[in-house]
């Protein structure tokens, strides 16, 4: 493909992404002025819980669809996912309505994620994809960036709502724009056959142990009592279909949404466990740094945006710095590892956070958190590539990234379960405020706060402070666990300027009688055919038909 058509490939997926990304992170600003005003404060993590509990369960599902209903197509429904959800959102009256919306919303930022990222794998040479990767990093920082200012904004001038409403005429625009700049050329293969090769037992089952997994850690200690029954049943039956749904790829499956033999390979499997910790340190820092600022620090919505963006917009520079070094040196083990070191110093460094901490200290350590989640972000994803086949590359793309959003779900309930019972366990000492006082201000710091004297004010401040303090310190050991693993990634050497070799695993054909011997039978090689993959043609092998196996 020439540098102009991915250029334009990529203007149209940095747009999905950088929506994805405001949308992702808009609220984070937003949640403490939501949470007042739908009286839903004590609950307002699942704001961004019930987001990433939906985004994680479809994580898998889109890397194979994608591959047997074409990229295009799977972005446009997710997009349309995320739209349908946003618009919902604004017209939500109660906490419950509002987090149900935000998981529809979750499901299509999942997708755009994926497949944004497979499509960039698919039209870039592997030595080359470092560079690109970079590009998507800054599209992704750049979201990240936006999102937490104009959520904050909008909070500030009580207009939560349009928030919403803006993300929904956005990603709408967006639709329409890569419907026309993005080219298609279907993959082949009637709809009845494409149908038939998707994993439905696969899809039920993981769907289903992740969000009942998931809600019960998320709620635990808050919405539920962590020995009640609900707790206890949906933890049981979430481990069950967990086990089912490994039998089932194991087993099962002619066509997998997670091939289990990826997790034979080692650094695959290291990739995967460690952004597990990358997304409870990520996601979880993005969601309580601006809390530190509102709480802690008395700053307004609007402000504590503006001081986001001094976090979120140096990733964007540093990871595209991160994919260029790549490659231009053709070394990523050791960006990944730097990264993280630098990571796990800055979130040692929140440690010291007062309410008292000049406002320069604070943006100084922000800016080395910055740097390691630029180095670290999406450059782990190359790693899992140059050490995987072309045929994964969905499935690998999809479950790097489930990983990583299955960690930043855990990472806000664990978070948000330490914060809770450090914060509870201050305010019961403070002796100058009432029961009733307490309770008000566990539920809604903003709204309470500034009819306190200024000695009630500073404790509860110290309070919070101390809970956030509590939350830090387990970041901390999540990135530390994240760097002793990256010490042990391969390092495979790509050639420079070679062409992406051809996905295996795209093609749908009609043809239904497997092959059955050891060579290539001659039905095979027939079924072979010039495909495109989001506007890439290659020449690709049909996908095992019925009776057959993916190994």
């Amino acid at each position: 493909m020439s540098k102009k058509k991915i250029l334009v490939v990529y203007f149209g997926i940095g747009l999905a992404l950088i929506i994805s990304f405001m949308d992702q992170t808009a609220v984070t600003t937003a949640a403490p002025t939501i949470g007042t005003d739908i009286n839903g404060s004590a609950s307002i993590s699942w704001l961004g819980t019930s987001y990433l509990v939906a985004n994680c369960a479809f994580q898998l599902v889109y890397g194979r669809l994608s591959d047997i209903f074409g990229r295009k197509m799977m972005l446009q429904v997710a997009l349309s996912f995320l739209v349908t959800g946003n618009l919902l959102c604004s017209f939500a009256k109660t906490p419950v309505q509002l987090y149900a919306f935000r998981a529809v919303s979750g499901i299509g930022g999942g997708g755009i994620n994926n497949i944004a990222m497979v499509i960039v794998s698919d039209i870039v040479p592997l030595a080359e994809r470092g560079k690109y990767q970079g590009l998507i990093s800054g599209a992704t920082s750049l979201g990240n960036a936006i999102g937490p200012f104009v959520g904050g904004g909008l909070a500030g001038a009580n207009q939560w709502r349009w928030l919403f409403r803006v993300i929904t005429i956005l990603g709408t625009v967006t639709m329409a724009m890569i419907h026309v700049i993005i080219p298609l050329k279907p993959v082949t293969g009637s709809m009845s056959r494409k149908l038939m090769q998707v994993d439905y037992l696969g899809v039920l089952m993981s769907s289903a142990s992740i969000m009942l997994l998931l809600v019960p850690i998320s709620g635990g200690g808050s919405t539920f009592a962590w020995s009640s029954p609900t707790v206890i049943v949906l933890l049981i039956i979430g481990a069950i279909c967990g086990i089912i749904f490994m039998i089932v790829e194991g087993r099962v499956a002619k066509l997998p949404i997670l091939p289990l033999r990826l997790f034979r390979l080692r650094t695959p499997c290291l990739i995967s466990f460690q952004s597990f910790f990358i997304g409870m340190i990520y996601f979880g820092n993005l969601f309580y740094v601006p809390i530190f600022f509102q709480y802690c620090k008395g700053y307004t919505p609007l402000v504590s945006g503006a001081l986001v963006l001094v976090y979120t917009l140096p990733q964007a520079v540093w990871g595209v710095g991160a994919g260029f070094y790549i490659s231009k040196t053709n070394h990523y083990k050791r960006i990944i590892a730097s990264g993280a070191a630098l990571w796990t110093l800055a979130l040692g460094l929140q440690l010291v956070w007062k309410p008292s901490t000049p406002l320069g200290v604070l943006i100084a350590f922000l800016e080395i958190n910055a740097v390691g989640v630029g180095f670290s972000l999406q450059t782990t994803l190359i790693a899992a590539l140059a050490t995987t086949k072309p045929k994964d590359r969905a499935v690998v793309t999809a479950s790097r990234n489930f990983f990583r959003t299955m960690g930043g779900a855990f990472g806000l309930a664990s978070a948000s379960a330490i914060y809770q019972a450090v914060v509870s366990s201050k305010f019961s000492q403070i002796t100058s405020l009432s029961e009733t006082e307490k309770l008000n201000l566990l539920d809604s710091a903003l709204g309470n706060l500034s009819s306190l004297s200024s000695e009630a004010g500073g404790q509860v401040r110290n309070a919070y402070s101390d809970g956030l303090r509590m939350v830090f310190v387990a970041f901390t050991v999540f990135s530390g666990a994240s760097l002793l693993l990256s010490l042990f990634i391969e390092e495979v050497l790509f050639a420079k300027d070679k062409p992406p070799e051809p996905d295996n695993s795209v093609q749908i054909d009609d043809v239904s009688t497997p092959s059955t011997g050891t060579e290539e039978s001659q039905e095979t090689k027939s079924m072979k055919s010039t495909v495109l993959t989001d506007g890439l043609e290659i020449e690709v092998a049909a996908v095992p038909s019925a009776g057959s196996k993916v190994q």
